[in-house]
This record gives structure tokens, C-alpha cells and sequence, in this order.
């Protein structure tokens, strides 16, 4: 009788508890944007927080989506995408597009009373996990409002002018 082979992996490496690790990034104040891209021809829009800049020149940004996400497959077929970052007023916008399993089409892939948007080409897409790191070159940046930023910081949308009036209320209270 042959013994069953069995592949050696390296072992695991410990992980911190989901838990703990979501609540420790809740502490961590985010721009809230909707990266738009097209669905069956229509325009769709993902709420994320983890987008950011990359390289100035040439211009470079990066969003991570879930892997299995509506957004990332279109984004992945088309190699387009567009980012806007969502100004104080638009956490209706950003709620909807956070909305799980709902539909999330929008009227545009540029969100009208959005601070700017930006047009990307695909570069690059790394999988990691269950998400996938999209690497856009920055084809075209338009800046639309001088409103303040939707955040989103300790599980809630807030806007940057909240988040000094709390550190101010902060500092008078002590």
C-alpha cells in the first residue's frame, strides 16, 4: 500500500482577528469616492475608500475592489474607469453605491456636485485576497467644486469640516 502524497505548504501566518483589524482601520478618517464604469452599457457606480494616488508623472491611481464584484469584472473587460470624489453632500450617492447586492446604476460615469473626477485607462490588475488592486493611468482630472470632502471615518460619513469641529470641541472640553 503507497502512502498518500501530500503537498507542504509553509505554514500560515497568524492573522489578526477580523474584528479587531475592522475596527482598528475604522479609526483611519477616509476620501470617499464612486469609481464609475460601464455595465451592460450603462453607466454604474462602487463606493469605495480605498483609492489613492500613485505616481504624479506619469499620473498613476489605484482603487481595490472585490474580486468577484460587478465593478471589477466590467473594469477588467472594458480597462476603463472613472473616479469621482465625493463632496460633504453626496453621502446619499455614496450610500447607494455601497448598497450590497443592489443594483448601482448612476445617470453618468461624471457625478454631477462631485469635488473632481478622473478618467483612467487600466494598467495593471493585481489579485490579492478576495480584491483586486486596479492601476488606472490618469487620461483626463477635472476639479468641479471647492466644497468639502466626504469622509468616512468610524463607520460613518462625515465631511472634513466635521472632523475639525469635533477635534476643536475636543480641545475646549479638556
Amino acid at each position: 500500500m503507497i502512502p498518500e502524497l501530500k503537498l507542504v505548504k509553509e505554514p500560515a501566518l497568524d492573522s489578526a482577528p477580523a474584528p479587531e483589524f475592522l475596527a482598528a482601520m475604522s479609526e483611519l478618517a477616509s476620501g470617499v469616492a464612486l469609481i464609475t464604469c460601464r455595465v451592460a452599457g450603462r453607466p454604474w457606480g462602487m463606493t469605495v475608500t480605498a483609492f489613492t494616488s500613485v505616481s504624479a508623472d506619469p499620473p498613476i491611481v489605484l482603487v481595490s475592489l472585490r474580486s468577484d464584484g460587478t465593478s471589477a469584472t466590467a473594469i477588467r473587460s472594458s480597462h476603463r474607469f472613472a473616479v469621482n470624489i465625493l463632496a460633504g453632500g453626496q453621502e446619499k450617492v455614496a450610500r447607494r453605491g455601497s448598497a450590497p447586492g443592489a443594483p448601482k446604476f448612476v445617470d453618468d460615469l461624471v457625478i454631477a456636485e462631485a469635488l473632481a473626477h478622473v478618467e483612467c485607462e487600466l494598467v495593471q490588475a493585481v489579485d490579492i485576497a478576495d480584491h483586486t488592486v486596479l492601476f488606472g493611468r490618469v487620461v483626463a482630472a477635472r476639479v468641479h467644486d471647492d466644497g468639502d470632502a466626504l469622509v468616512y471615518h468610524r463607520r460613518a460619513y462625515r465631511t472634513v469640516a466635521d472632523l475639525a469641529k469635533a477635534k476643536e470641541m475636543t480641545c475646549l472640553s479638556s
